[in-house]
């Protein structure tokens, strides 16, 4: 990389990991292959993530979706690839901003936490039914105080009633 000779690189980590040989397992190597892919050849990175099974999927994971190389849906298959679902259903909200995606994602895993961050999501866009929905299905009732004022400020009361039974059986108080 300081030579200033990415492609070639690219071509040599290629032949070492990809082609059976005794480093194929090798995680630098795995590593170092995909980051440089990420610096140099986009194109080539979901095929090495792919591929891949022995690198260090967060790290690499952070370093594509940042602003300089964009790479959310590369970041994407690769949490959904480690099981990092929370971060995966973040990058599919923050960064690829698709609200819809990132439900059918969460209705897929179903994972508490996974709903707390749609419920999050769509508070913030003011969907307070579908908010009131994955909260109930994280059964967190931890923002309830935000979720009772946009609830009542849009009408929701029928809505509401459902969080508030299901934040009862919770909190307890």
């Amino acid at each position: 990389m300081d030579a200033d000779m990415p492609n070639e690189l690219i071509e040599l980590l290629e032949r070492i990991v990809l082609h059976n040989s005794d480093f194929a397992n090798n995680k630098n190597l795995q590593n170092l292959l995909i980051l440089t892919a990420i610096k140099a050849d986009k194109v080539r990175v979901m095929d090495y993530i792919n591929r891949l099974d022995n690198y260090d999927g967060q790290e690499l994971a952070k370093i594509a979706k940042k602003d300089q190389y964009q790479l959310y849906d590369e970041a994407l298959c690769i949490y959904k690839k480690f099981g990092e679902h929370v971060e995966a259903v973040r990058v599919l909200i923050e960064n690829l901003k698709n609200i819809k995606a990132a439900t059918e994602y969460a209705e897929k895993v179903n994972k508490p936490e996974v709903w707390t961050e749609i419920g999050k999501a769509q508070l913030d866009l003011f969907q307070i039914r579908e908010a009131i929905d994955a909260f109930i299905k994280a059964r967190d009732p931890s923002m309830y105080a935000l979720v009772i004022g946009t609830a009542e400020n849009q009408d929701c009361y029928e809505e509401l009633v459902q969080y508030l039974l299901m934040a009862r059986v919770m909190l307890k108080e």
